[in-house]
């Protein structure tokens, strides 16, 4: 009886670790959203804040794999024959979300590179030309007589 109980609690440990794991790709991928919008709206502040939470759940989501790489490993040797279905589903799920973070993210760098093109060729269309010289910039003023 203490194996089979053993067994049910790592598979509701690791099937907890990952709708965890979910709720953070979901979590990232509307922040992803955020910042394509700031991207567009060329909003750098907002989009700064959305890189630092970025960053954090990025942390985050690491951690949490850190724990679920061993609680896999015991749930394989509890589990061999794959009779249990949700946790397949939840890795399956967390996959397709993990594709989609991906292509969501080149998006947004592709946006960023398009504006940040776009401000260079702003900036350098900002920058002031040459003046030519006046013919009169070597003639110093004098007196002039103006009661004539």
């Amino acid at each position: 009886m203490d194996r089979i109980e053993q067994n049910v609690a790592v598979l509701k440990r690791l099937r907890d670790m990952l709708k965890r794991q979910r709720e953070k790709f979901g979590s990232y991928l509307r922040l992803l959203e955020c910042e394509g919008e700031s991207i567009e709206k060329g909003d750098s502040e907002k989009l700064l804040a959305q890189v630092e939470m970025e960053q954090s759940i990025i942390a985050e989501i690491f951690t949490l794999k850190k724990v679920i790489a061993p609680l896999e490993s015991l749930y394989q040797a509890s589990y061999p024959a794959g009779t249990e279905a949700t946790v397949p589903r939840l890795k399956s799920a967390l996959e397709q979300m993990g594709a989609e973070i991906l292509a969501h993210n080149g998006r947004n760098r592709q946006r960023l590179r398009e504006r940040m093109e776009d401000m260079r060729r702003e900036i350098s269309s900002l920058r002031s030309w040459p003046k030519t010289v006046s013919p009169f910039a070597e003639i110093t003023p004098g007196l002039i007589d103006i009661t004539t």
